[in-house]
C-alpha cells in the first residue's frame, strides 16, 4: 500500500483529500505545518507527499517542499493552491515538486497525480 503526507492546515481540505485517497487504497497521515510535516516527512517513509503552498508560520509549502527534497530526492510531491499563475507554477517545480494541482481539484485530478508512479511501485513489489 502506498503511503501519503498530507500537509495543509485546513481541516476541511485535509478531510477532503484523506477521504479520497483512503478510498483508493493509500495510507495516509497528515501534518498541518512546516515543521511537522518535516518531522513527519524525515521518519516516514512516504511514497507521496501533497502539500498546500500556504501553511501558518514561518515557512510556506515552497520551503517543505525544498526542505523535504533535500533529504528525500526519490518522494513524489504534489503541491497545491487557490493561486495559480505560469509563476507559481514554475516556482513549485524548481523547488522540487513533481507536478501542481489548483484548488479547488477533483477527486481524479489528486489521483491522476499519484496513480504513475503508484502503478510502478505496484508493478516492482
Amino acid at each position: 500500500m502506498s503511503k501519503v503526507l498530507i500537509v495543509d492546515d485546513d481541516p476541511l481540505t485535509l478531510t477532503y483529500c484523506k477521504k479520497i485517497l483512503e478510498n483508493n487504497k493509500f495510507e495516509t497521515e497528515t501534518a498541518a505545518d512546516a515543521f511537522e510535516a518535516n518531522d513527519k516527512a524525515r521518519g516516514g517513509n512516504f511514497d507521496f507527499i501533497i502539500v498546500d503552498l500556504v501553511l501558518p508560520g514561518p515557512m510556506n509549502g515552497i520551503d517543505v517542499i525544498q526542505s523535504i527534497r533535500s533529504y528525500s530526492p526519490r518522494v513524489t510531491i504534489v503541491a497545491y493552491s487557490g493561486f495559480s499563475d505560469e509563476d507559481i507554477t514554475e516556482k513549485v517545480l524548481h523547488a522540487g515538486a513533481n507536478t501542481f494541482l489548483k484548488k479547488p481539484f477533483k477527486p481524479d485530478q489528486l489521483l491522476s497525480a499519484l496513480n504513475f508512479k503508484r502503478l510502478k511501485f505496484e508493478l516492482q513489489n
